[in-house]
């Protein structure tokens, strides 16, 4: 299977080819390496999270000033919250483009702006669409207008994964597409989760990675012994590990 590895790749051939088109200034005659570079094959797109290093310009480059950073998550959707950073929201639009989920499975609703988002994308982007479900405790929070045919929200104590309904995850189609957005036990609910994907499922932890603190580096060894590797596609598409989810685009080998 051929996976489109991107702009990285895309970026570095058209310097070492065209180094004085790259510059502020120059022409763009070097696109025409586009088609032979965006749908080539990788070998090394995949990558174990312990040979990944951890740096991250994310806040650097992104939130240089407190007031920045309000902007930049404060982001609404049809009115709602949807607490992405654009940069985040562009490889998800290009994720489920490529995997055609027919499931996502959202941890953390807050007002239902980003499962109402998750839902339009895949109405819109997958040829078979699927079903999104969202769960988080606050189900109060959800506003009324988080309303969507694919769309259905769950009340689930996420710090008990036996909140979960077995059942209902047992049916749902695949590919799944798992965001982790609820930022509790989020290790503990991902070796929950973890026994219901297969490969090729994706698995993102949101933010708290970009801490890179001894439990998120642990967590990770967990993720690897699981047989996940991250996608670095995803991760340094904009610069590396330039994400809300650093070496934490995970696929399920």
């Amino acid at each position: 299977m051929k996976l489109a590895y991107g702009y990285r790749a895309f970026w570095e051939a058209a310097r070492k080819n065209y180094p004085d088109q790259t510059r502020p200034g120059g022409n763009l005659n070097w696109a025409i390496e586009l088609s032979s570079v965006a749908n080539a094959d990788c070998s090394d797109r995949f990558a174990k999270p312990s040979a990944r290093g951890w740096k991250s310009f994310l806040h650097a480059k992104l939130f240089p000033s407190y007031s920045t950073k309000v902007g930049a998550l404060a982001l609404t959707y049809k009115g709602l919250i949807n607490v992405k950073t654009p940069f985040d929201l562009a490889l998800y639009t290009r994720l489920i483009w490529e995997l055609q989920p027919r499931t996502i499975l959202e941890l953390g609703s807050l007002q239902g702006g980003s499962g109402l988002w998750f839902a339009d994308q895949m109405s819109v982007l997958c040829e078979k669409p699927g079903e999104v479900h969202s769960f988080d405790l606050n189900t109060k929070c959800i506003h009324v207008d988080a309303k969507h045919p694919l769309l259905t929200f769950h009340q689930v104590d996420l710090s008990n994964v036996a909140a979960f309904d077995e059942h209902l995850l047992i049916r749902l189609p695949h590919p799944w597409l798992v965001i982790d957005d609820a930022h509790v036990q989020i290790f503990s609910i991902f070796s929950y989760l973890s026994r219901f994907l297969v490969s090729g499922d994706y698995y993102v932890f949101e933010d708290d990675p970009m801490k890179a603190d001894k439990e998120i580096i642990d967590g990770l060894q967990l993720v690897e012994q699981s047989g996940f590797l991250v996608d670095t596609y995803y991760t340094d598409a904009f610069g590396s590990n330039f994400t809300c989810a650093p070496n934490a685009w995970l696929r399920k080998s």
